[in-house]
């Protein structure tokens, strides 16, 4: 087996995400689905539904009132931002735990995932042409491809830095010369194998190259911008953050404002430690056990 194959072989590893998630992004456009139905679903997991609720009523999710039960969530706040914050409760675990090979420590993943959510939302608000769920999922679930290829990356590290060196070449283009993929393509198989939607998939399988997607859409431009910006910052750096390279396209096509990038990252800010914690405390209070990285 070549190491491209075992590599999508480990894929198949991973957990899948429970049966209530697929539900609701079935149903997220269905102006005929019953809430109360729907709520029956994800009400027959009591952690679930605490999580669920306690998001819901948090200062980044919740709204004005508070929010007491599953079915009044889903008419407050919507169904495509209960199945935001069910698809996060869900992905969350597998997210917190190091990551080999990418020198990732505890959390770092998830930091990094939120903060591009956050900053992807932000983006797709202010810009337009993106729904702004869609854009927190893709800028949440980007990076899902190093949990798997975090174990091929720490045995390879040293051919990934050489043919770095020698072809000049980003970190994920080194893991395609190196593996035959890369985090980001094994990202994207990860997500089909979920049933994410395919705008989603683009978007996260060409989030480091734009310019390279044939039918490339403002959703995967905000990825690419929101991801970049937090990396700048300093939000989930790993042992690769330093080597990739900004796609001017995406800001050619996108027509960003001078001050979006300063708005963009005072936005995350206020709202990132609070949600890193949030989580945090909702993986304590479920007794969650740490996920292992596949690989």
């Amino acid at each position: 087996m070549n190491l491209k194959r075992e590599i999508l072989h480990k894929v198949h590893a991973v957990p899948p995400l429970p049966e209530v998630v697929f539900k609701l992004q079935k149903y997220c456009n269905d102006p005929n689905v019953s809430y109360a139905e729907l709520a029956k679903v994800i009400e027959v997991d009591p952690g679930l539904t605490t999580s669920l609720l306690r998001l819901a009523n948090s200062a980044y999710f919740g709204c004005e009132q508070s929010i007491g039960s599953v079915q009044y969530a889903m008419t407050r706040l919507g169904l495509k931002r209960v199945y935001q914050i069910v698809l996060a409760v869900c992905v969350a675990p597998m997210s917190r735990t190091p990551i080999r090979g990418y020198d990732l420590a505890p959390a770092m993943l998830w930091q990094h995932a939120i903060a591009t959510a956050m900053a992807s939302e932000y983006l797709a608000q202010e810009l337009g042409g993106a729904d702004p769920a869609d854009a927190f999922t893709a800028g949440m679930l980007h990076d899902m491809g190093k949990i798997v290829l975090g174990n091929f990356v720490n045995v390879d590290m040293d051919k990934i830095r050489q043919a770095m060196d020698q072809g000049g070449i980003p970190f994920d283009e080194a893991e395609r010369e190196v593996f035959g993929t890369d985090h980001a393509s094994v990202a994207a198989a990860l997500l089909q194998r979920w049933q994410i939607p395919a705008r989603i998939v683009t978007a996260v399988r060409y989030h480091h190259h734009p310019s390279a997607c044939p039918d490339p859409e403002p959703l995967l431009d905000i990825v690419h911008i929101a991801d970049v910006l937090c990396r700048d910052v300093g939000w989930g750096m790993g042992a690769d953050a330093l080597f990739y390279r900004f796609d001017p396209t995406s800001a050619t096509r996108l027509a960003l404002p001078p001050d979006i990038a300063e708005q963009t990252m005072a936005e995350v800010s206020i709202g990132l430690e609070g949600m890193m914690g949030f989580f945090q405390t909702l993986g304590a209070a479920q007794g969650q056990p740490a996920a292992q990285p596949v690989g």
